[in-house]
């Protein structure tokens, strides 16, 4: 069953906001089951351009599991605001989007917490992880990016990455409210859904309903946000980070996800000390939509600390 929508792509209202040092009110909620009480706080990490969409089968697991669940827009999202004073530097980038996302901690009182980082929200997870490793008791990435996915699409980084760059640039030349009416010309003209199946970010498996919530979303955002956000991401490399990142991990991917492909979670396996891997057969970069029955549970036991138990 498909969640009600309260928004585009929001299916959870938040109830509180915390303002940043850069004047952006970051909207968030702090959900608990009654039934349990709080447990375990779990904060989740969105990705490109997304409130709630690719959480919508996890959150009533987790719950119902007995964890505390952090949902948070980054700024500019849903129900979040832009920054109004940036002092010259960008309003978004990752580091940007991870602050946001320390802000709602400190703000809810959460002391330690589990990261779950779903597709850009892995290189979310990292930058939080990086800021306050002793603070952080796991860490999941779901079909997640820990540097800039540009590097590692469709396993041919070198060509992709410097025509990302060009893109970025011709895009940012499209002054508002132009780069407005074309990203929204664009979502009204080209069918989402198939083209995302063609481009295998996500399956026949991937609901539908979802996928057209985040669509949604997107369409509310401006010309300028989208181009940013993608510098944010194109442009982020955590260097030598993961090494140093000595916080139990299960690194997740879908094998037939060509946006962050096995051999990223391979590689994040091999470079962060403590680390699992779990990969999904006949998965896309929905792989936690696709298959929620194998994805969910594994999620589940790794948070509870039992270690992973491959389905």
């Amino acid at each position: 069953m498909v969640l009600p929508q309260l928004s585009p792509g929001v299916y959870w209202a938040k109830t509180s906001t915390v303002r940043t040092a850069d004047g952006a009110d970051i909207s968030y909620r702090v959900l608990t089951d009654p039934d349990h009480g709080p447990g375990p706080a779990v904060a989740l990490l969105s990705g490109f351009l997304c409130p709630d969409t690719w959480w919508h089968d996890l959150v009533p697991e987790l719950l119902a599991s007995g964890h505390t669940v952090v949902m948070l827009h980054y700024r500019g999202i849903a129900s979040s605001s832009m920054p109004t004073a940036t002092n010259g530097s960008p309003a978004l980038s990752i580091t940007r989007y991870a602050e946001d996302v320390l802000d709602v901690l400190h703000a809810a009182g959460i002391d330690r917490v589990s990261l779950v980082g779903h597709s850009m929200g892995g290189q979310v997870m990292v930058e939080v992880a990086r800021r306050i490793p002793e603070r952080v008791e796991a860490m999941v990435s779901v079909t997640g990016a820990y540097r800039s996915p540009t590097k590692d699409l469709y396993g041919q980084g070198w060509l992709v990455s410097p025509l990302a760059e060009q893109l970025i640039r011709g895009l940012g030349l499209l002054r508002e409210p132009m780069g407005t009416a074309v990203w929204r010309t664009v979502w009204r003209t080209v069918p989402f859904l198939p083209v995302g199946r063609a481009a295998a970010a996500f399956s026949h498996r991937t609901p539908a309903a979802i996928v057209d919530s985040y669509e949604a979303h997107a369409r509310t955002l401006t010309g300028e946000y989208f181009v940013e956000a993608l510098r944010a991401m194109h442009e982020h490399d955590p260097g030598d980070v993961l090494e140093q990142l000595d916080i139990p991990a299960l690194v997740i991917t879908g094998d037939a996800d060509p946006f962050t492909p096995t051999a990223v979670a391979r590689t994040m396996v091999e470079r962060l000390p403590q680390a699992e891997l779990l990969v999904v057969q006949d998965a896309s970069h929905g792989a936690i939509l696709e298959h929620p029955t194998i994805v969910n549970p594994a999620i589940l036991a790794h948070l509870g600390g039992v270690g992973l138990t491959a389905p």
